[in-house]
């Protein structure tokens, strides 16, 4: 299954399937705000905003000038096209540029591995940005502290590029970088969390058969008997501006 397609299928159950919590939700908005210096003359590209709940919430607590939620699954979009204020483009991240729609801060939140050809993309994006634009990435490190099974720990890391070197790229088209590593820890219940692995809200899950996901469910009960399980989200910010 590819990405586009594992997306497609997920579409509906998105949001609820990426729930985890307030708490959570908030943390990562408010650091994006911040890290990002949005206000209100800004105009947002979220460019992998999935359903759009990020990119309306931004827009809502910041009262944004525009703000865009650019996504390559059409199902997703148009979950998103439903949020009325917030503009849904059905495009991937290079799309999005070829179209030369203006913006001023650019929010890449855990999409920078679907993204093909990054050192050309960072080079795109500099020379579209206005100066004094920004533009955040929010990744994980390669090795995940969620508890999931082996396999799709090593999965994960397959697929995750280090994040150092996406900073070298980053400098090396000009722009100024800042790196903060932050975590957050909140509690689901088992079954939640569960539900959450065979729906495979995470594209890195879509190789795994049914079978492989209960096993690897299986693997996750030996080591955690409790009816809670605790998740340890270790984010990674990297800030890029265009001075």
């Amino acid at each position: 299954m590819n990405n586009s397609n594992h997306f497609d299928s997920i579409a509906e159950v998105f949001n609820r399937m990426w729930y985890f919590s307030d708490d959570y939700k908030d943390f990562v908005i408010q650091h994006i705000i911040n890290d990002l210096s949005l206000t209100p003359n800004d105009i947002l590209a979220d460019v992998g905003g999935g359903t759009g709940t990020f990119t309306s919430r931004l827009m809502d607590e910041i009262g944004l000038q525009k703000a865009y939620c650019i996504e390559p699954s059409s199902t997703m979009c148009d979950e998103a096209s439903k949020l009325k204020n917030i503009t849904s483009l059905c495009s991937d991240a290079h799309g999005f540029l070829a179209q030369h729609i203006p913006f001023t801060k650019i929010l890449l939140k855990e999409v920078i591995y679907h993204i093909p050809k990054t050192e050309l993309y960072w080079k795109n994006v500099y020379g579209a940005m206005p100066h004094g634009g920004k533009l955040l990435i929010i990744t994980r490190p390669q090795k995940i502290a969620f508890p999931f099974f082996a396999a799709a720990k090593e999965a994960f890391a397959r697929n995750q590029p280090p994040y150092k070197l996406i900073e070298s790229q980053l400098r090396k088209c000009g722009f100024e970088v800042a790196t903060i590593q932050r975590s957050h820890t909140f509690t689901l219940p088992k079954e939640s969390w569960y539900e959450m692995l065979r729906h495979r809200f995470m594209s890195d899950l879509s190789i795994f058969s049914d079978k492989e996901i209960e096993a690897g469910i299986v693997e996750i009960e030996q080591i955690y008997p409790e009816e809670t399980i605790n998740i340890i989200d270790n984010l990674i910010f990297i800030t890029a501006t265009k001075k």
